[in-house]
């Protein structure tokens, strides 16, 4: 009916509100007895429904009971998107533009037609119940049309949330009971894989316009957080740093060792992902951020050191692990020159196997030995010796990876950590798990958003772990071993970490003797299994008054626990207390988060680039307008303070010529080009992998070779045939 000129479009709910009223398919179960032998949920001319929806279920049932699928088709909708019109036809209807196509349309003419009535109701106008090709009856059969295959809300957002956190198609069918064995599913494989590969349309669509909303609500949350982009000429973006109040809590409280990582690169663009990670006082793995990088070069890493101690307030770590990257190298010394930077052993240590040859293939002696030398020696001396005694008793006198392990022993061997605070820490292992745990969260090919998105979900899992072990120290008690005051000082003070470590180390202390004192202050200790052998390792312990106690083993300064010799002396001396200035804070259950992020926010707001430069005007003006006589003495010395202040911020700015640097309130005009593909791969013959394998050999050999030359303090640059020294300084 063609509606008269002038009379506004109609507009109104997309259904009608009529919660007293039978619905349709609840009339039709009721009449189903008093209707034998004709189908339930016959859509009879007249029937009303509430919604559209409410007659596509209805007509979707009977279609399911004939053996027929259904689709909408022919909708009618005024200028104000109010529908008043729509068919529903068979899923035959219709012929395929293609007449050689394998198509399962016949022209089928089989339909009802559904009206809009003033109240927002729907009836049936026509029926057409003539089909034109063969109903199908099994329910294996029906169950293909793809209106019966269709999931409901419920699954679907089940399906939503599986597919976010990494959970594959065959585990999301197992999981809805697609091949469950002990009944039959109503869920198809297919309708499943369309859904996860709708759900990958969706994420990849729009990627900048949802990372800026999500960056913008995780800001409304958490008025601490910080992040940082680095764009090229183009505004493309080429770096990406984000850090949560909480991170840079933890970095003010546990910022003193950290490890830094860029194993991970299973997102849309491919890009190198770092975390920096620390130790609680828990000695649980804490994040204090995450970084996004598009290349490993120094200038790369030198704006993400750079950008991650300005948004921590400029503190510097006493000392960080990396693995053996000379870019991250370079980078540190331009912007963290103070802080110990030292190799992760266990980078290292991994291609022995393949570098050492026969001798720790073979030899298991040799294998027991070596480990047994890089894992529980602590003396530097004994370690330089029984190096070499290895080197001359299997012939390895002249073996590239053993000469360059030597020679930078210093780097990574545990005897050269001692004497470094590193809170227990030797290996980067810390950060891979971060990765590890990211990978198992996070989709391959994750776009911007969701990879943000996941990074805070695993944030999240690990601050509820730390309040777990809060709850813990403070609200359940401990059983002590003993009830030596010590301990029990120790019980008091510490968390159940630490106290746990420092538990251990007094137990092993009864293991050794007081050999002399040569002073009232100093004990020389000897274990007392060697203390008539030639080889015995004496340690001497200080004291210091009553508030420090030293040791030559270099425990405390490598971990921040009193070791068992200085123990041994304070039980001798019946000491009470652990000496205060032996008590890191970083270790003991002191910590009032919720209070401590508040003032922290409140520092960091009072730090901030802006507000310094600010008071730096206003205290200037402030003297340059003072009525009183300035002295030669005070302006000379005021000058040289400013200029010596100038310098400093000169010198302390991070070097970045090709990039630019933005707040959050900015966002990139486009990310780098993405690097997933779809389908099958262009290759798969067994002769193409052996080329693209050869390519992967002469790529990476060029890459040692420029990795080597941008290391100054490295040997020569390796060639292809030196695949060890390949091995040891790849990142």
């Amino acid at each position: 009916m063609r509606r008269r000129r002038g009379k506004k479009p109609r507009s109104g709910l997309n259904y009608r509100i009529a919660p007293d009223e039978e619905t349709a398919i609840e009339a039709a179960l009721r009449t189903a007895t008093s209707r034998p032998g004709e189908p339930i949920f016959y859509p009879y001319q007249g029937t009303t429904f509430n919604s559209r929806d409410e007659a596509w279920h209805f007509y979707n049932l009977y279609s399911w009971e004939m053996g027929f699928g259904i689709r909408i088709t022919d909708s009618r909708t005024n200028t104000k998107g109010y529908m008043t019109k729509a068919d529903l036809v068979c899923s035959c209807a219709g012929l395929d533009k293609n007449p050689e196509s394998a198509s399962a349309r016949t022209n089928c003419k089989a339909m009802i037609r559904l009206l809009r009535r003033g109240d927002d109701s729907w009836y049936i106008k026509t029926v057409d119940d003539t089909h034109n090709h063969r109903l199908t009856s099994a329910f294996g059969e029906n169950q293909q049309w793809p209106s019966h295959g269709k999931l409901d809300t419920a699954t679907q957002e089940l399906v939503r949330r599986l597919k976010e956190n990494n959970i594959s198609l065959g585990r999301i069918c197992n999981i809805l009971g697609v091949a469950d064995s002990q009944g039959i599913s109503a869920v198809r494989k297919e309708s499943v894989r369309s859904l996860c590969a709708k759900i990958s349309r969706e994420n990849l669509r729009d990627d900048m316009a949802k990372t800026k909303q999500l960056l913008d609500s995780m800001k409304a949350k958490d008025p601490g957080f910080e992040v940082k982009f680095q764009i090229n000429n183009k505004g493309m973006l080429t770096g990406m740093l984000w850090c949560t109040s909480k991170n840079r809590l933890d970095y003010s409280n546990f910022g003193d060792a950290i490890t830094f990582d860029t194993t991970y690169r299973t997102n849309l663009y491919s890009l190198p992902f770092g975390i920096f990670v620390g130790v609680n006082n828990h000695f649980q793995s804490t994040i204090f951020g995450g970084v996004l990088l598009t290349s490993e070069k120094t200038e790369d890493f030198e704006w993400a050191f750079g950008s991650f101690l300005n948004i921590m307030g400029g503190k510097a770590p006493t000392t960080m692990l990396t693995d053996q990257c000379a870019a991250m190298a370079k980078a540190m010394k331009s912007t963290m020159p103070n802080t110990n930077h030292r190799w992760c052993r266990w980078h290292v240590l991994k291609d022995a196997k393949s570098h050492l040859g026969d001798p720790y293939s073979k030899n298991s002696k040799f294998k027991e030995e070596f480990n047994n030398l890089v894992t529980f020696e602590t003396n530097p001396k004994l370690f330089e010796l029984r190096l070499k005694s290895l080197q001359e008793k299997y012939n390895l006198k002249d073996n590239n990876y053993l000469n360059r392990l030597y020679k930078h022993r210093a780097k990574w061997a545990k005897p050269y950590f001692m004497g470094i605070f590193c809170a227990g820490m030797t290996s980067t292992q810390r950060s891979e798990s971060a990765n590890h745990m990211i990978k198992s969260l996070i989709q391959k090919a994750a776009p911007m958003h969701l990879f943000v998105s996941k990074f805070r979900d695993l944030q999240t899992s690990r601050n509820r772990q730390e309040s777990t072990q809060d709850f813990i120290t403070h609200q359940r008690r401990r059983r002590l071993r003993s009830k030596f005051p010590l301990e029990e000082h120790g019980n008091e003070v510490y968390s159940r970490a630490a106290y746990e470590m420092f538990s251990d180390q007094l137990h092993r202390s009864a293991s050794y003797i007081i050999k002399s004192q040569p002073n009232d202050s100093t004990y020389v200790l000897v274990h007392s299994r060697f203390e008539d052998s030639p080889d015995a390792i004496y340690m001497t312990v200080r004291l210091q008054g009553t508030d420090t106690v030293t040791c030559t083993c270099g425990l405390y300064e490598h971990l921040g626990i009193l070791c068992r010799h200085a123990i041994k002396v304070l039980y001798t001396l019946d000491r009470r207390q652990i000496p205060r200035a032996n008590i890191l804070k970083r270790w003991t259950k002191v910590y009032d988060n919720n209070h401590s992020t508040q003032q922290f926010i409140e520092h960091l707001s009072e730090a901030n680039d802006d507000m310094k430069r600010t008071m730096l005007i206003n205290t200037a003006l402030q003297l340059a307008n003072s009525t009183g006589k300035i002295s030669n003495t005070l302006y000379a010395d005021t000058m040289a303070s400013i200029m010596k202040a100038v310098d400093t911020a000169s010198s302390s700015a991070t070097p970045c010529t090709t990039s630019k640097q933005v707040d959050e309130n900015t966002l990139p005009t486009s990310w780098p080009s993405s690097t997933y593909k779809g389908g099958r791969p262009a290759h798969s013959s067994l002769k193409s992998w052996q080329s693209s394998i050869k390519r992967q050999r002469v790529q990476s050999s060029d890459e040692a070779q420029k990795q080597a030359a941008d290391w100054p303090e490295e040997e020569e640059p390796t060639s292809q045939k030196k695949r060890s020294l390949y091995n040891l300084t790849r990142p």
